[in-house]
């Protein structure tokens, strides 16, 4: 008891309780922190679209060029339609190439011909490797003309019995 007395008597008391004081200060001012979350529910709905394209000449060649010879112009036309639900952007591409030295010599034209004609590409049936139709509208159909010319010029004899044949197609995207 006599320490008690002691203690609460002298002044090492008073400075026990200011220190414990400052800890409790110190310890609530570093360990309290506000934390917030806040959660709500919201529902999407997601629909997805698709383009889809069909041909009027579906594993069909476009155009026939057998038996053409210098001066000689063939020509076929296909209706590409979007039977998607979106719009989508369409590009016309050709693929395996074959017979490059009568290709690098026949004349290609691809043409829109959905109303007014237009010239989409114009060139060797070689260089052609695609080309942007641009926007196709859900349901609606456009029509090509593809033009396959041998210039008269071209006659050399090397290219007498030689063939070419390359694949298009056509893909599009939303």
């Amino acid at each position: 008891m006599d320490r008690v007395k002691l203690l609460l008597g002298s002044r090492h008391w008073l400075l026990l309780a200011a220190l414990a004081l400052i800890s409790l200060a110190l310890g609530t001012a570093i360990f309290s922190g506000a934390s917030f979350t806040s959660k709500s529910a919201n529902s999407a709905s997601l629909a997805a679209g698709s383009i889809q394209l069909s041909s009027s000449l579906p594993n069909q060649a476009i155009v026939s060029a057998s038996g053409m010879k210098p001066g000689n112009s063939r020509e076929g036309t296909i209706s590409i339609k979007n039977q998607g639900d979106v719009a989508g952007t369409v590009t016309l591409k050709a693929t395996g190439l074959t017979g490059t030295a009568l290709a690098a010599v026949i004349d290609l034209k691809v043409e829109d011909t959905t109303g007014k004609v237009s010239q989409i590409w114009s060139g060797k049936l070689g260089s052609f490797s695609s080309v942007a139709l641009g926007s196709f509208a859900a349901g609606s159909t456009r029509s090509y003309r593809i033009t396959l010319s041998w210039p008269s010029a071209s006659n050399e004899a090397s290219l007498q019995g030689a063939s070419t044949s390359l694949t298009f197609q056509w893909s599009g995207s939303s």
